[in-house]
């Protein structure tokens, strides 16, 4: 487990959720593994009871496979799930997308700036994680401008199977298209170019399946099918 220190808003049970899908998404914790409670509670500095509930809530959501008085194991990566996550990431974020472009204030054009400044810098370092985490903040910031943080919640929570699948693709590919992408839609942003924002909001989301061949020649072991 990478450690993932804790919030001191967060309860316990939050704690556990947040600290385990991370694990899950940045690959500490790889798919196929068998993980236990009391290890992770351990690693946590927490009782088992909050450990036991954040594991039974990402069960619901298939990342985790439950075995009664045998443990627990990390899903394989279901590529049909993947698809199913990101159908429903890019039909919200389509609308999110454009109605963000229309009303996006200067301010808010130099956060998605800065963001991306941040995304060269640490594609320079190789830091994947980092990467990862600026590319999820430079599309919560369309969710913050739409006042629509409801949304970006319940989308960061299905998205957690293809999170750990794009993981895989920064680690894979060459990363310097996924900023390109952001700074194609951060140029119709500052254009106010509403049906372009959204266009290429839906093509950069939907490149799923590129590069894919590659990744399972590579992480054969991590894929359900």
């Amino acid at each position: 487990m990478k450690e993932i220190e804790k919030d001191p808003k967060e309860t316990n049970r939050e704690y556990a959720l947040r600290a385990i899908k991370e694990n899950i998404i940045n690959l500490s914790l790889v798919p196929g593994s068998m993980i236990s409670e009391q290890e992770i509670a351990s690693d946590l500095n927490l009782s088992r009871t909050p450990v036991h509930e954040a594991i039974q809530e990402l069960s619901k959501i298939k990342v985790i496979e439950v075995y009664p008085q045998k443990g627990s194991r990390v899903s394989l990566i279901d590529m049909d799930l993947i698809d199913e996550s990101v159908f429903i990431r890019s039909t919200l974020e389509s609308a999110i997308t454009g109605q963000a472009c229309k009303n996006a204030t200067e301010e808010d054009i130099k956060n998605l700036q800065e963001n991306i400044s941040l995304q060269e810098f640490y594609n320079s370092k190789g830091n994947t994680d980092k990467i990862l985490e600026l590319d999820n903040k430079f599309h919560e910031i369309f969710y913050k401008i739409t006042n629509r943080m409801q949304c970006f919640y319940m989308v960061k929570m299905v998205s957690i199977h293809y999170d750990r699948y794009r993981k895989l693709k920064l680690v894979t590919r060459d990363r310097l298209g996924i900023i390109e992408d952001h700074k194609a839609i951060l140029k119709a942003f500052e254009e106010k170019n509403v049906k372009k924002a959204k266009e290429l909001s839906i093509k950069h989301l939907q490149q799923l399946h590129i590069d894919e061949q590659d990744i399972r020649l590579k992480y054969p072991a991590y894929f359900k099918n």
